[in-house]
Formats: structure tokens, C-alpha cells, sequence
């Protein structure tokens, strides 16, 4: 073997060793990723719903996408959360409306249904599950009421990216790249992904959904709206969420996927109503005892928030950077449209 072919047979081990050490699976800022790798199925790589199994995992990582590291020396600012927000009710007019407001600490440049890119190709059945409630080919006119309780770890975000570094092995793929090709474009997405991981929240909430009937659905809303408005301490939210107004009340569920947090909320969280009986989260706004035993009990196995970016950073020239995000965010809205 010539000395010449020796040298060029290092460097290309080199290199290939430096792309295989800058490979990752787990939540790493600043990391680009292929977003289209698993467009409508991102729900199998990150934990954001409850899981259809009988038992929890030993253990959950709240995201196990493959990721590489493009840039160097990035920076981060991270803030730990609080030890428990209150109790959130959010009305949704639709079940598209549930699934965005679900999703709505996630945010992908390029598109502004995110929640398509984590269940898109999931059948409605399958997600309604996710969600605790049963699944009707039937047309119908009802609402929605999203309930839920969180607890965050942690918040992480990039610091600014102005002037970063970017790896030599990344630099010379980007050399080498014919913006003007889309499938060239396709090619470099596929090796060096679409977006960055911009942001992230880690941690753990319980929720629950609620099907309404069009006419409960308006006297809700229209209770929230007075109470908000007047900042009245009176509480007769209770009274809103009696079967009388409602179509279907939905299992209690863990973003997490704890089962065994999940069988304790439906053992300890439920709401007598005449001869019924339920599992309600609104034992938790009743009563602080439950609230405080349960924050004891979540985990920080879940993403509750995530935030990529389009990979415009990594181009030295803004026209050969906005031609590559014209193609990413083109490709985003077709299989948005597809999913």
C-alpha cells in the first residue's frame, strides 16, 4: 500500500470516528436531528402520551431520537422547575383543537402543527386512546376540556448561536452541497438532519379528558369566563362537570407512562356524583392532600415541551441558508398534508 493511500485511509478512519463519537440518543441542545426520519411517529422515540401497555417500562427516557452534534462549543441556560403548577383547564371546541392544545409547548420551524409530526400516523383510534377516551365513528357536534397537572424538571434553552463554530466534517458536506438540488438537499438532510434541538422541558403531568356536549361545553365556558372576570374565590366547578353535561369522561392518564401512577389516580381520585362514581382530577383542586401525595409520586420521565429549529445556522452564506429552509419547511407542509 502506497504511503499516499495509508494517509488517506487514516483521515477517512478519523473522520469516521469523529461523526460516530458525535452521534447521540438522547436530549442533547443544540444537536441537529432528521425530523422526516419519523415524521408522524415521533411518539415512538419521545415520551409525550401515555403508553398502551399493561406495564411500565423499567425505565423511561423522555427522548431517544438519534441526534449529532454540528456545532461546536454550544452554550445553554437551565432552569429547574417548580415543585408543582396548579391545576389547568383548557377548552377545545374540536379534537383537532385537543391534539394542538396538547402540543403546545412544542414547536417545529416550519410548521404550526406540530403534534402531526408526534401522532400523524397514528389511526384515530389509536390516539384516542392515547388520550383516555373511547373512539366514535360517529359524527358528532361535542367539545372538549383538556385537564391536566404538571410538574417540571427542568427547562433547558440554547444561548445565542451568533458566530458559532461548526464541524469540519459538517463544513465540508455543506462545501460540497448543491442547494439548488433538492434531492442533493435531501441526501445532506438525511446524514446531518433538518432541525436543532432549540429548547426542551422535561418532567411529568397527569391529565385527563373530558367530552362534552355542545350546550355543557357553552355554560362552562361561559362560567370560566365570569369567574376569570370577576376573580371570584366562589367554586362551583364541580357542578360543570356533572355527567349531566357531559358525553364521555376519559380515563386519567400519565405523560410519562407510569402505570403504576396511573392505578393509584384511579383508586385515589374519585368523584361521587348521585350513584356514580368516577375517576375525576378534580379531586386534586379539592382536596391538597391528594395534590401534595402525588407530586411525590411523579417522575420526570416525560417531554413536556420541545422546541427545533430550522439548521440555517450552519451556512456561512444566507442565500444558500434560506434555500436549504425553503426545501426542509417545503417538505414539512407536504407531509403535514399527507399525515
Amino acid at each position: 500500500m502506497s504511503f499516499g493511500l495509508c494517509v488517506a485511509v487514516f483521515l477517512w478512519c478519523g473522520l469516521c470516528q469523529s461523526e460516530q463519537s458525535d452521534l447521540g440518543y438522547g436530549l442533547n441542545i443544540g444537536n441537529s436531528i432528521d425530523v422526516f426520519a419519523n415524521y408522524g411517529d415521533l411518539s415512538q422515540v419521545t415520551q409525550v402520551v401515555s403508553a398502551d401497555y399493561e406495564d411500565s417500562p423499567p425505565h423511561v427516557e423522555p427522548f431517544r431520537e438519534k441526534n449529532i452534534r454540528v456545532f461546536l462549543n454550544v452554550s445553554s441556560r437551565q432552569v429547574s422547575g417548580e415543585t408543582m403548577v396548579d391545576m389547568n383547564i383548557q377548552l377545545c371546541e374540536t379534537f383537532d383543537d385537543l391534539l394542538a392544545t396538547y402540543f403546545e409547548n412544542f414547536r417545529i420551524e416550519g410548521t404550526d402543527k406540530p403534534w402531526k409530526a408526534f401522532l400523524g400516523d397514528w389511526i384515530q383510534d389509536e390516539i384516542m386512546r392515547a388520550f383516555g377516551v373511547e373512539y366514535d365513528a360517529k359524527p358528532d357536534n361535542c367539545c372538549y376540556v383538556l385537564v391536566k397537572l404538571m410538574k417540571v424538571h427542568k427547562s433547558v434553552q440554547l444561548e445565542s448561536l451568533k458566530g458559532i463554530a461548526v464541524k469540519d466534517y459538517v463544513k465540508r458536506a455543506i462545501e460540497n452541497l448543491n442547494v439548488s438540488d433538492p434531492s442533493d438537499v435531501r441526501k445532506f438532510m438525511k446524514s446531518y438532519g433538518t432541525h436543532y434541538i432549540d429548547s426542551y422541558v422535561t418532567g411529568n403531568f397527569i391529565y385527563q379528558v373530558f367530552k362534552y356536549k355542545r350546550a355543557g361545553y357553552n355554560l362552562l365556558r361561559s362560567y370560566i369566563r365570569q369567574r376569570n372576570a370577576r376573580h371570584s374565590s366562589s367554586d362551583n366547578l364541580r357542578f360543570y362537570f356533572s355527567s349531566y353535561f357531559l358525553k364521555q369522561v376519559g380515563e386519567i392518564r400519565i405523560a410519562s407512562g407510569n402505570k403504576t401512577v396511573e392505578t393509584w389516580a384511579k383508586l385515589n381520585l374519585r368523584d361521587s356524583q348521585y350513584l356514580y362514581s368516577r375517576p375525576s382530577l378534580l379531586r386534586l383542586h379539592y382536596n391538597p392532600v391528594l395534590a401534595f401525595k402525588l407530586n411525590d409520586l411523579l417522575d420526570s420521565g416525560a417531554l413536556l415541551g420541545l422546541g427545533l429549529k430550522t439548521l440555517r445556522p450552519l451556512f456561512e452564506d444566507r442565500t444558500k441558508a434560506e434555500m436549504f429552509a425553503e426545501i426542509v419547511e417545503n417538505d414539512m407542509k407536504l407531509w403535514e398534508v399527507n399525515a
